[in-house]
């Protein structure tokens, strides 16, 4: 019943003859018909745009009908000049339907001017000259009393306050109704207790010290530790503000650090961040997108620390995308924003890249398959360049094992692949196209030989089951199988798979099992 009662709405267009009547009065008759239908919808939309914001002031006014001046600071909120000289006194519009000379008897609206006779104008008598600006003074005080006028303030007796004392009621009924004393509301400090503030201290130099120990106890203190909620605007205070000045002064140890802070909150199921994704969301942002996070970028390994953020900044997209309205679309609009600017480097777009690819398969078949081919073509421009950079080369390298980790499998779950090449490059452009024709047949034949290896395993199991008998045992018989190979009192061992020591510290990159980077301030190696 929905979608039917959705399809009986109207939709209003501009209509195609009112935009060639415009454009033939401005003297622009020779236009084409995608251009007037462009002309439309672009209209249209401003025009719906502008009527949603006035009828936003209408309701804020409280009032049921839609005046000019709605329209007027709808258009004003969205830097557009407002049009003078149509206020409504009587709520009629002052425009008439009239039929246009040469355009096929075509019905326009027109402004209805009264037509005014030049002898009344002459003979009209002039109007009254304004004043002019002037001081004037009052009397403040006359020897020591205030006089009772309008510019003094109201005098309040003895008595009054008195009773306003001795009564709070009756001072509060008072106010009650007084519009015009409006105060804003004081803000009340947060404040910690001494325990809170010892815990603070030690947990926030743990989590950026130089001891491993004890940040990873720091770390698991975070994650697990359910009386949190006091100090939790602290620490995400915290966290934003060493982004910010970790950023400026290039050190990539500290905003490693951040982020696994960062991680773990998250990973604190007691904890409620969603008030405070206005801080964290920034601070995730910067280290994804951040044009150079170390004072070394072609040795220091800062791709570990942007790859373990776009995950973070997915994690929190896929937690409260349902509870907030338009996150994933905001957060999928700035990673694209940057692929429309040449101006950024290529690191940024490595960032925009795994972030995007990060969000998941409907990401990677909406969003990242249209930007392949602008991508490869500005590589290929960036190629062709002399002084093309070591930090460009890594990063290009860096780009391209990105794409082939995600594309490929991407592209076999979610549609049919081709053998032909031409089809990849006239989708993915001649850099990108050949490099992923030749990586989907080969995942293709993997799986191929997979799958038949699989089979012949069943079968062979099956025929080895069927011809393979155990011997019949009398009660109180050992098998000879164990009798030869088990000595008496021997205990065999059980084949358990090794669990890691802290899978939450460990990522898996693309081209390595384990990412390890030394900071450019120590001496220790950071895992993520």
């Amino acid at each position: 019943m929905a979608t039917t009662d959705q399809a009986k709405v109207p939709v209003l267009h501009f209509p195609y003859s009112s935009i060639q009547f415009i454009a033939d009065s401005n003297q622009c008759q020779h236009l084409t018909d995608e251009c007037i239908k462009y002309l439309t919808l672009e209209a249209t939309g401003v025009v719906r745009f502008l009527l949603q914001d006035a009828l936003k002031f209408t309701r804020k006014c409280r009032r049921t009908k839609m005046i000019t001046e709605d329209f007027e600071s709808a258009m004003k909120m969205r830097y557009l000049e407002p049009i003078v000289g149509f206020r409504l006194s009587n709520g009629n519009l002052p425009f008439k339907t009239t039929t246009a000379v040469g355009t096929n008897h075509r019905e326009v609206q027109c402004i209805d001017d009264h037509e005014l006779q030049l002898d009344q104008v002459i003979t009209a008598p002039l109007p009254k000259i304004p004043f002019d600006i002037s001081i004037r003074t009052h009397w403040l005080a006359i020897d020591g009393k205030q006089p009772t006028i309008n510019e003094n303030p109201e005098i309040v007796s003895k008595a009054d306050l008195t009773s306003d004392s001795l009564d709070p009621m009756k001072s509060l009924t008072k106010k009650r109704y007084n519009l015009d004393a409006s105060k804003i509301k004081t803000s009340n400090p947060h404040e910690l207790s001494l325990e809170q503030q010892i815990y603070y201290k030690e947990i926030t130099e743990a989590c950026v010290g130089s001891e491993e120990q004890k940040r990873q106890e720091a770390i698991a203190s975070l994650s697990t530790e359910t009386g949190l909620h006091q100090i939790l605007p602290r620490i995400v205070l915290f966290i934003s503000e060493g982004v910010k000045v970790n950023l400026m002064q290039y050190n990539l140890a500290i905003l490693i650090y951040l982020m696994r802070m960062t991680s773990a909150l998250l990973e604190n199921k007691s904890l409620y961040c969603e008030k405070y994704l206005h801080q964290l969301f920034p601070a995730i942002m910067s280290c994804i997108l951040a044009k150079q996070l170390c004072a070394r970028p072609d040795t220091d390994n800062h791709w570990a620390l942007r790859d373990y953020a776009a995950s973070r900044c997915a994690q929190m997209v896929k937690m409260f995308s349902a509870n907030i309205h338009g996150l994933r679309n905001r957060i999928v609009r700035i990673f694209l924003r940057t692929f429309q600017s040449e101006r950024l480097p290529l690191v940024t777009h490595y960032g925009a890249l795994v972030g995007l690819c990060e969000m998941g398969q409907e990401a990677i078949e909406e969003l990242v398959f249209p930007i392949i081919r602008p991508l490869g073509d500005r590589i290929v421009k960036s190629h062709e360049n002399a002084a093309l950079s070591s930090m460009d080369k890594i990063t290009i390298d860096r780009i391209n094992g990105v794409i082939s980790k995600f594309i490929p499998t991407a592209y076999r779950t979610s549609r049919q692949p081709s053998d032909e090449l031409e089809h990849f490059k006239h989708e993915f452009g001649s850099y990108y196209g050949p490099r992923l024709h030749a990586q989907i047949i080969q995942l293709r034949q993997q799986s191929r030989s997979s799958s038949s290896q699989s089979s012949q395993n069943r079968q062979f199991s099956s025929s080895s089951g069927s011809n393979s008998r155990p011997p019949m045992l009398l009660p109180g018989q050992a098998s000879p199988s164990s009798s030869h190979h088990q000595n008496p009192g021997s205990v065999t061992p059980s084949r358990s798979p090794v669990r890691p020591l802290n899978p939450s510290l460990s990522r898996q990159h693309p081209q390595s099992s384990t990412v390890s980077l030394t900071p450019a301030n120590s001496h220790e190696n950071v895992i993520l």
